[in-house]
């Protein structure tokens, strides 16, 4: 098999960048500086120019023509002058900004692929270490674009930025709770529920929902995927879970059934069987599949090293937020409550091992039921970083493993 062409630099738009600092270096500059460094730049003599301008702008010293040239030579001159006339839109300076990083991911990405074919040659390189080496090449989208401090003309440009090209917030499809949280990339949500609360049904039902425009990776580790795709055909087609559970379909059951099938299709959900695994095997595989929500069912039963639960447990949660955090994907983790939790009081505390649970999670989720109306549920909104705590009033029919979100009290 011959060898990939070389990619080339996105030259106009690293042109289009300088040539936009030069023209408002005041508004272009600091969204730069946030998101590009001097070696994103593929084209040499424009990597000149931009480190240049960044020396100037950390110095707190114009950006302009006349004193970049004083810099790096009169030879630099014409193409100051071609990037200023030829960039279209300075108000479309974050467009350029993602092209060029875009660009270098690629290029980076496709250097350490080059060295990987190369290593994997090798057949005595161990499967571990092959894993590894294809992370390494997903990684090179993941890098952490933002690694220095952030000054406050920085972060006041970063804010006018977003205000003015919003990104929307994940939905649930539950709207009630889409309404109190606001989940975001990044974000680690913990759903906790005694045995038979529901929380699986509840997360799948979620789950369907996000994978109608993101990719999900749904890590089960106690359950089969076939178990667990029995749960989302009752919940998607309204499919009897008994009758799924026996095998005793009729006519009308396929006929919904085989209905289905385009939608499943397009769904970008894959369920993963994961017993045993730790959290670095789940974030390498998940860097690999490009997951940008991942669900894991569930949390405690993550293989990790400590000498009782609790220190186990502590290091789960704080593995999985970083995780989190460092690819900017969504982790939403299932959690047993202690049974002190499961008649309608429970809070935070209920969550096993919780401590470090309530520190990290960036929202908490808590499904309550009496045995007394095991059709209701009350879902508590306990941790919420970004909004409101309540409870949402719901109706749970377990035989299609469907949630109806009902009324909602708000707390303070």
């Amino acid at each position: 098999m011959g060898r990939l062409l070389m990619l080339k630099p996105n030259y106009e738009a690293e042109m289009s960048v300088i040539g936009s600092i030069m023209m408002e270096p005041k508004t272009a500059m600091p969204l730069s500086a946030m998101r590009l460094k001097a070696d994103d730049f593929k084209t040499p003599e424009l990597r000149t120019l931009y480190e240049t301008c960044l020396q100037l702008f950390k110095s707190g010293r114009p950006i302009d023509t006349v004193t970049v040239v004083s810099i790096v030579g009169d030879e630099y001159k014409p193409t100051i002058v071609s990037a200023a006339e030829t960039a279209p839109h300075t108000s479309h300076v974050s467009a350029y900004i993602d092209a060029v990083k875009k660009r270098s991911q690629k290029i980076a990405a496709y250097n350490k692929a080059m060295q990987f074919v190369t290593d994997i040659e090798d057949e005595s390189l161990p499967i571990e270490q092959c894993r590894s080496g294809a992370a390494e090449v997903v990684n090179c989208f993941n890098e952490n674009e933002q690694q220095e401090a952030v000054t406050a003309e920085q972060g006041y440009m970063d804010f006018i930025d977003r205000m003015e090209h919003p990104k929307p917030h994940l939905q649930t499809g539950y709207g009630q709770l889409d309404r109190f949280m606001y989940i975001d990339k990044g974000d680690f949500i913990v759903i906790g529920g005694r045995p038979s609360a529901g929380k699986t049904a509840f997360t799948l039902q979620m789950m369907l929902h996000m994978a109608e425009e993101h990719k999900v990776g749904y890590f089960s580790l106690e359950t089969s995927p076939q178990k667990v795709f029995d749960r989302i055909v009752s919940n998607y087609d309204w499919t009897s879970f008994s009758k799924i559970k026996r095998a005793d379909l009729d006519d009308d059951d396929w006929t919904n059934i085989t209905q289905c099938y385009d939608t499943f299709h397009k769904l970008g959900f894959e369920i993963i069987p994961a017993a045993g695994w730790t959290v670095d095997k789940i974030k390498s595989y998940s860097e690999i599949r490009q997951y940008e929500i991942v669900f894991i069912d569930y949390l405690t039963l993550i293989r990790s090293q400590g000498k009782d639960d609790t220190e186990r447990t502590t290091h789960i949660s704080e593995d999985l937020h970083t995780f989190a955090q460092q690819d900017e994907t969504t982790i939403i983790a299932l959690s047993q409550l202690n049974r002190g939790g499961a008649n309608g009081n429970a809070d935070m505390t209920s969550l096993r091992q919780s401590g470090q649970i309530e520190q990290d999670a960036d929202g908490i989720i808590l499904i309550q039921y009496n045995d007394k109306t095991p059709d209701v549920r009350e879902i508590k909104i306990a941790k919420n970083k970004e909004g409101l705590i309540g409870k949402i009033h719901a109706s749970f029919d377990g035989d299609h493993q469907r949630f109806v979100l009902e009324d909602s009290e708000r707390a303070e």
